[in-house]
């Protein structure tokens, strides 16, 4: 494949699925925590049940808890904008296409497709006018990155007694991003970029227990342990500087030079990363359920070759988070009973590596989920708000609105007989 085709290829991605926060220019970009609607929802991590009751979609141990196979996506618009400037710039894509299936109640299977992280971002510099021989020049610079890191998954849920289960699941990381830093003068953009391709590999363990039942309350443990099978390693394209006469964002035969020399240079190990993760969840007898979970991630990497606009990078997390979900029933008469509420806050500290700096997010979430059709047939809402605070000079305001809709169907399972 060709360096221009590559180029195309990673702008129409990026332009697509997120939008452009000022962080995620440092490094890889931010990661992300959850990506079905109900866990986001519930401003969970995807260890305890937001989607029906016992179950997360995020969860492979928590599978067999299904009645119905379901295919399931969600597609999100977020919004970002700090909150001095009084600019918020927004886009849109999905967040998740998923298939699960449960079997006999003891175990699943499932595949998905995800973006686990996003390298959207641009700003500028102020305008600057110079006199020269008489004419007067404008001039500014401007940065702009996207694309990110995507992965295809595939999972499966055993059981291990009566009480708990495990999932296994294996991620194939896989996509491009490309940085740019133009020079403006006079509206004619002088570009310099770099175009990255990434490929490796994670796998995740996960595992679902209960502690305690009695005819009042349940309590239910989760745990998550994710590690680097393969750290993830790429090719860098390195372009020239070029004059972009037809200001298309790529380098064709109308700009100049005719010919831009790229160097090309492989890296490898720039992104390697490890989480553990704990949940509980207590559910009472009316399907009201509160929950709470804590994790720990980190960055192995040891190359960090990849650093992009910003001269920094995230290299660790934790995440804690609390929150409630009441599920709906889904024979019930009334549509009220048939709607699921989830609310969640969440606070999330980022550690920069060479500055030792802290990114600091707090948010609230909430969400409805409303069941339809005798298949376990749901969509779901789910609003994130939320704020990030980086060495208390920047503050980021966000918002995400995210739509889901998951189709049940009946498999492995034995149909009713008609009376």
């Amino acid at each position: 494949m060709s360096i221009r085709k590559i180029f195309l290829m990673t702008v129409s991605v990026s332009t697509i699925m997120f939008s452009q926060s000022v962080f995620n220019a440092y490094g890889l970009g931010l990661s992300r925590t959850s990506f079905h609607t109900s866990v986001n929802g519930a401003g969970s991590i995807g260890l305890v049940p937001t989607f029906h009751p016992g179950v997360s979609m995020d969860n492979p141990a928590t599978w067999p808890g299904l009645k119905f196979t379901y295919v399931s996506g969600s597609f999100s618009n977020q919004a970002h904008g700090l909150n001095n400037a009084g600019v918020t710039n927004q886009s849109a894509g999905f967040n998740n296409i998923q298939f699960v299936v449960p079997i006999k109640e003891r175990f699943g299977f499932g595949i998905s497709l995800k973006p686990l992280n996003s390298h959207n971002a641009f700003f500028s510099t102020d305008t600057v006018s110079m006199d020269f021989e008489g004419k007067t020049l404008r001039s500014n610079k401007e940065f702009r990155s996207g694309g990110g890191i995507m992965s295809g998954s595939f999972g499966i849920a055993l059981p291990l007694n009566q009480h708990m289960g495990i999932g296994l699941s294996y991620n194939a990381l896989f996509g491009s991003s490309r940085d740019e830093h133009s020079m403006v003068l006079n509206d004619t953009y002088y570009r310099l970029f770099n175009i990255r391709t990434y490929s490796g590999s994670t796998f995740s363990v996960d595992f679902a227990g209960r502690l305690f039942k009695n005819d009042k309350m349940m309590l239910l443990t989760f745990a998550r342990v994710s590690m680097t099978n393969k750290p993830v390693y790429g090719s860098l394209y390195q372009f020239d500087l070029f004059e972009d006469t037809n200001n298309n964002y790529s380098f064709d035969t109308g700009d100049y030079p005719s010919e831009v020399d790229v160097d090309t240079i492989d890296v490898t190990n720039i992104y390697a990363p490890n989480s553990f993760s704990f949940g509980i969840n207590a559910s009472f007898k009316n399907d009201f359920n509160i929950f709470g979970e804590f994790e720990l991630w980190n960055d192995e990497a040891t190359n960090m070759s990849f650093a992009s606009i910003q001269t920094d990078q995230i290299g660790s997390k934790t995440h804690v988070g609390s929150g409630l979900v009441r599920f709906g029933r889904m024979g019930a008469r009334n549509w009220q009973d048939r709607l699921t509420f989830r609310l969640g806050l969440h606070r999330d500290t980022y550690q920069s590596i060479y500055s030792g700096k802290s990114l600091i997010e707090n948010g609230i979430s909430v969400g409805f989920g409303f069941k339809f059709a005798a298949t376990g047939n749901q969509i779901d809402f789910s609003f994130r708000n939320g704020s990030r605070t980086f060495d208390e000079t920047k503050k980021e305001i966000f918002r995400e609105v995210t739509v889901g809709v998951s189709l049940g169907d009946i498999w492995f399972l034995r149909r009713r007989s008609k009376q």
